[in-house]
C-alpha cells in the first residue's frame, strides 16, 4: 500500500473471542482474530504483524478505534487501555464504536432486518433493531431484555416496524440455551457458536468485527469525533457485579 492512504486500526475484545484489524481509507484490508485469553498478550504482536504485512509503523496510524461495548467488564477495559497506550505514544487519534452498530455493519448484507443481541448478565441481554443493506440504520433499541421474553420482544418491536421478515440474529457469545430458543422461535442466527478456529465449526466467510470497528472509526475520525484519552471509558450496558457500599 501507499503510505499517504489513511489507516485506522480496529480493536474488538468485547467479547470471548476478540479480534483486531486494518482499515486503509475507509475499508478493512486485514485482519486477525484473537482466541480466548489473548486479549491482553496477543492484542501487540497481532497488531505489529498486520502493520508489517503492510509495510506500516506505528506511527502511520491516523487512530485507533475501539469497540466500546456492551461487553465484558475485563475485555472491554484490556482493549480501550491498550488502545489508550498506543495513543499515548503516538500521534494517533482515539474513537469508540457501540458494538451494536460493529455487529450491525458486520451482518449488513444478511437480509432486510437484522437485530444485534450482546449477552449480559443475570439473565439479560441487550438488544438493537436495525435495517439491513449497505447503510445499517439502527430503527429501535438498544433496550434491555429478559433472555426469557427476548423472542417475544424481537417479534413485537418488528411488528410496530411494519417488518415483512423475522430479523436474523448478530449474536456473538449467545449463550446455547439462548441460541436454541432463538432457533425454536424460528430465527436465524447469523454468527457461529464457535470461534472462527474452530476444527468443527464451518469457517466465518465474514471478516471479524474489528473490521467494522476500523471501518466505523475511520467515519468517526472523518466527521471529528475523537475521545479524550483521559476521559474516554467503555459502556458496559450493565451495572458492574461490586458495588461501593453505601454509607
Amino acid at each position: 500500500m501507499t503510505k499517504s492512504a489513511r489507516v485506522v486500526l480496529g480493536v474488538d475484545t468485547a467479547g470471548r473471542f476478540g479480534s483486531i484489524a486494518l482499515a486503509e481509507d475507509g475499508s478493512a484490508s486485514a485482519w486477525e482474530t484473537l482466541a480466548p485469553g489473548e486479549h491482553s498478550s496477543g492484542l501487540s504482536r497481532a497488531a505489529e504483524r498486520l502493520l508489517e504485512k503492510r509495510g506500516l509503523r506505528w506511527g502511520d496510524l491516523a487512530g485507533i478505534a475501539v469497540s466500546s461495548g456492551p461487553g465484558s467488564f475485563t475485555g472491554l477495559r484490556i482493549g480501550l487501555s491498550w488502545a489508550k497506550g498506543v495513543c499515548f505514544g503516538s500521534s494517533a487519534k482515539l474513537t469508540l464504536v457501540s458494538a451494536h452498530d460493529a455487529n450491525a455493519r458486520r451482518h449488513r448484507g444478511a437480509g432486510a432486518w437484522i437485530a444485534a443481541v450482546l449477552q449480559g448478565e443475570r439473565g439479560e441481554v441487550q438488544t438493537s433493531l436495525w435495517r439491513g443493506g449497505p447503510e445499517p440504520a439502527r430503527l429501535w433499541g438498544p433496550e434491555r431484555v429478559l433472555e426469557r421474553d427476548l423472542p417475544s420482544a424481537l417479534r413485537e418491536a418488528a411488528g410496530r416496524l411494519a417488518a415483512a421478515e423475522a430479523p436474523a440474529i448478530a449474536g456473538p457469545d449467545l449463550k446455547p440455551e439462548l441460541r436454541e430458543s432463538l432457533t425454536r422461535a424460528g430465527y436465524f442466527l447469523l454468527d457461529p457458536g464457535l470461534p472462527h478456529a474452530a476444527a468443527s465449526e464451518t469457517p466465518d466467510p465474514l471478516p471479524p468485527t474489528a473490521a467494522a470497528v476500523a471501518e466505523l472509526g475511520d467515519r468517526n475520525l472523518l466527521a471529528g469525533r475523537s475521545e479524550d484519552l483521559a476521559l474516554a471509558a467503555p459502556s458496559y450496558g450493565r451495572a458492574p457485579n461490586a458495588r461501593k457500599p453505601s454509607s
